[in-house]
């Protein structure tokens, strides 16, 4: 960019602005720095050690259970039935998390509202007599209806959650404990 000369009335302008302004030389001094003699003592904070966060009492599983009352109501009184039931006996934990999740969804796409889950209430089957189921089951009593125990994490968590209102335990004639009752919310 080339640099272009003042017109006559910029240069009086200048002069004007410019006139009670003294001319220094180019040579700027600089006062001599004097070198600090105090010190400066830094208190760094102590570091407080991390609180874990206490653990909840209650556990996200409760959130949706019997949370709808008026659902129960008409479960209660046979006002309102499954329209759709769907069997977890005999998968494991990541097949029944796959198929539970894929007919909630199938079931909510068809307007479907009240589904019965049936979960198993887990132990031994009552036919079974070989030493090895009852050493099984005798030994590992905690570990006992697994998906009786993770089906309603499950609905109340991750990607399940989205899609329910509420679940209960089942009538005892369709399932009892052992099944749930698992309402959609609409589409």
């Amino acid at each position: 960019m080339a640099k272009r000369t003042l017109t006559r009335d910029e240069q009086i302008l200048w002069r004007l602005y410019t006139n009670d302004v003294d001319q220094t030389s180019d040579v700027v001094e600089f006062a001599e720095l004097q070198s600090q003699t105090a010190r400066f003592d830094i208190k760094i904070p102590q570091k407080k050690p991390f609180k874990q966060s206490p653990k909840p009492t209650v556990s996200n599983y409760e959130s949706l259970k019997n949370k709808d009352n008026n659902w129960s109501k008409k479960l209660k009184r046979g006002k309102a039935k499954a329209e759709g039931k769907i069997d977890l006996h005999g998968m494991t934990c990541v097949q029944a998390h796959e198929e539970l999740f894929q007919y909630l969804e199938r079931s909510q796409k068809k307007a479907r509202r009240v589904i019965l889950v049936v979960t198993g209430k887990g132990g031994p089957k009552s036919n079974q007599k070989d030493g090895y189921a009852d050493l099984r089951y005798r030994d590992f009593e905690n570990s006992r209806g697994v998906l009786r125990r993770e089906v309603p994490l499950w609905l109340s968590g991750g990607a399940m959650r989205h899609m329910i209102v509420s679940f209960e335990d089942a009538s005892p004639s369709d399932g009892g404990t052992g099944a749930l009752y698992v309402i959609l919310k609409r589409i």
